[in-house]
């Protein structure tokens, strides 16, 4: 299985981005491929902005586009701000939203991460969720939203910046549930 894992937070030494290294060596060590893609490299302008050239994609974009098209699952993980999604993930929706990205959305299974630093992170998985569910939709593409959602409360806690489980048995087993979840989701769908 081939494993997109969507790191979405630009801040420097963001919790979102051991949540997304710990998903990687879960799925490394069940012997799937994957690949975090490191939003601190983010560098998509404002959607009402400049648009995208996307002749001339840059390093970030090159890597997000790629490593999105060839997945089977793609994790997008959002950390909670003020119960909202990042901006750079409602950002990113935005650009890749119309025909010419409706690959991206093609027979694919999309699962959803949101992190926090107290108990939180379940609202940014129900928003991602629902767009994504309405873009599959929209661009008459065949993909499916795992409903099994994924929330990681005190992740500074949980998990060292290398995604290494630091104490709590109960997060370790709750994430490898959503891992194998996800996975065998995306073996019933893309058997």
């Amino acid at each position: 299985m081939n494993v997109a894992i969507l790191s979405g937070s630009s801040r420097k030494n963001n919790n979102t981005l051991r949540v997304a290294k710990a998903l990687s060596l879960l799925h490394t060590k069940a012997g799937d491929t994957s690949h975090v893609v490191d939003f601190q490299n983010y560098d998509l302008p404002f959607f009402n902005g400049d648009a995208l050239d996307e002749d001339n994609p840059s390093r970030f974009q090159k890597e997000l586009i790629g490593t999105w098209k060839e997945a089977d699952l793609v994790y997008i993980l959002s950390p909670e701000y003020n119960w909202l999604v990042s901006p750079e993930l409602s950002n990113m929706t935005n650009h890749y939203s119309g025909k010419q990205h409706a690959f991206l959305y093609k027979d694919k299974v999309f699962a959803f991460v949101g992190v926090s630093t107290g108990i939180g992170g379940r609202l940014p998985t129900m928003q991602l969720s629902s767009v994504f569910e309405k873009l599959i939709f929209f661009l008459r593409q065949h993909s499916v939203c795992s409903p099994n959602k994924f929330e990681s409360h005190y992740t500074h806690l949980e998990l060292d910046k290398d995604g290494h489980f630091l104490r709590d048995k109960g997060y370790e087993q709750r994430m490898q549930y959503f891992v194998d979840y996800c996975s065998e989701l995306c073996l019933r769908f893309k058997p």
